[in-house]
């Protein structure tokens, strides 16, 4: 019988959760890839969700910030 595992996505680090928050410019980006809106961007970085953590908004935030992706989770 195989074995599924589930690959869990990792939360982002509390500052770039706080950096979600305060960076418009950032947050209309996010909001646009997931087509959402931008007050659900804020709503979903200060209860720090792992929706973030998802490869393409990984890369967007990499992007603005200039920070690696590998720095960016826990």
């Amino acid at each position: 019988m195989a074995t599924t595992t589930k690959n869990k996505k990792k939360k982002l680090k509390d500052e770039i959760y706080g950096i979600i928050r305060n960076d418009i410019s950032l947050r209309e980006k996010i909001a646009e890839a997931l087509i959402i809106k931008e007050s659900s961007v804020y709503d979903g970085a200060r209860r720090k969700s792992v929706r973030f953590s998802l490869s393409a908004i990984l890369d967007i935030i990499s992007e603005h910030t200039g920070k690696p992706k590998e720095h960016l989770t826990v």
